[in-house]
């Protein structure tokens, strides 16, 4: 049914062609939303606008940065698209909508202030990638995704919305734009994941390594969210995965003993009560529990100073590389060398990349080569949910 009101209003046409230029598809019949149950296509009105008309707002720059002097008595300094280019610029990248620059006593606020629609489009290409013909289904669902994240994280209580890095969504302005994305958010124009007839949150990750994992098992200081619970990837009737063709499905990393402790010393004492310094020999190391989905619950981490828990997610922040990237997931199992006293060598076997929560891209681009549609990739992934639209 919300094809049929596409058609109407003349959008499912642009978007067939569009998807025979990128796409190769000669028809849409097979894009057309898949129906589950009875009843129209759920609408949310009134508290949000559609995505041309909807303004985001996303801090490009929150710290100090080289620039002109904007005393904050002289207010915000707004950049507009001139004549000669239809972009603003910052940082050496292009942008649309506007940027508005502040000073504040820390720095330089930077902020693009665009339309959802032109926001999606330089956030769903850094997400997902570019994707074959066959994973178009994929794109779509993280089309969908993105957007009902950035409608859900819409906000007063400061001057942004959203950052434009991991710790919300990778945006990347107009260099990072795509044909492909642009039909995916096309032809899903206004769609969003709801529960209880509101947007919801929705994370997602690169690799779930078999199994998502609920809100609790990964940031154990929020809340579980219904929506948010641990889902196989397993591909039915098989061993295999639908995430397993990631490169990082399985994986091992290695601390030698000097590595082991030097991110010890580095890391230990933001995640637990560990001294700044003087943590000394890291002389044992011990998992404590499982989650549901199978995934280090805690480690006790024994030292000369003291011994100290390392919960969930914060255990990646602290097994980090010597370039200072955390640990790929919490879908670990372990083996340690001891020699005098003081662990020697600390084997990690892993499966999976991030936090785990919600969509799996990986999982979305298997059962999207597997013949699965948008639809169905993000209701299998936020259980419980219905796809919907927002109004106006």
């Amino acid at each position: 049914m919300l094809w049929r009101t596409q058609l109407h209003n003349g959008l499912g046409f642009r978007a067939c062609a569009a998807l025979a230029g990128v796409l190769g598809v000669a028809a849409c019949v097979t894009l057309s939303t898949p129906q589950s149950g009875t009843g129209n296509v759920p609408v949310v009105r009134g508290q949000y606008k559609n995505g041309r008309d909807q303004i985001v707002r996303i801090a490009l720059a929150t710290a100090a940065r080289e620039g002109a002097d904007l005393g904050s008595e002289r207010g915000p300094l707004v950049v507009r698209p001139d004549a000669n280019s239809p972009f603003v610029v910052w940082g050496g990248k292009r942008y649309r909508g506007e940027l508005v620059i502040t000073a504040t006593d820390s720095g330089m606020l930077v902020v693009n202030r665009l339309p959802m629609d032109d926001y999606l489009r330089g956030v769903v290409p850094l997400e997902i990638g570019n994707r074959t013909a066959a994973e178009f289904a994929a794109v779509q669902a993280q089309a969908v995704a993105a957007r009902t994240y950035a409608y859900k994280h819409l906000t007063d209580a400061r001057a942004f919305d959203m950052y434009s890095t991991v710790q919300d969504q990778v945006y990347g302005g107009v260099d990072a734009e795509k044909p492909q994305a642009d039909t995916a958010i096309m032809t899903t124009a206004d769609v969003v994941v709801l529960y209880n007839g509101q947007p919801i949150v929705t994370p997602y990750h690169s690799t779930c390594g078999g199994s998502t994992a609920a809100v609790s098992e990964v940031w154990y200081n929020q809340s579980d969210e219904p929506y948010l619970r641990p889902v196989s990837d397993r591909i039915p009737g098989s061993d295999h995965f639908y995430c397993d063709p990631s490169p990082r499905f399985s994986w091992t990393q290695s601390f030698d003993g000097p590595g082991l402790r030097a991110v010890m010393e580095k890391y230990l004492a933001a995640y637990t009560t560990a001294p700044k310094t003087g943590v000394g020999r890291i002389t044992d190391i011990r998992e404590q529990g499982r989650t549901t989905s199978g995934r280090v619950a805690a480690l006790t981490v024994q030292t000369d100073s003291g011994t100290y828990t390392l919960r969930a997610n914060d255990i990646r922040f602290v097994l980090r590389d010597p370039k200072g990237a955390i640990l790929n997931s919490t879908f670990f199992s372990f083996t340690r060398d001891t020699n005098g006293g003081e662990v020697s060598n600390l084997t990690v076997n892993g499966r999976g990349y991030g936090h785990g929560i919600g969509m799996c891209q990986w999982g979305a681009i298997g059962r999207a080569r597997a013949g699965q549609n948008y639809r169905t990739i993000l209701e299998t992934y936020y259980q419980g949910t219905t796809i919907g639209r927002i109004g106006g």
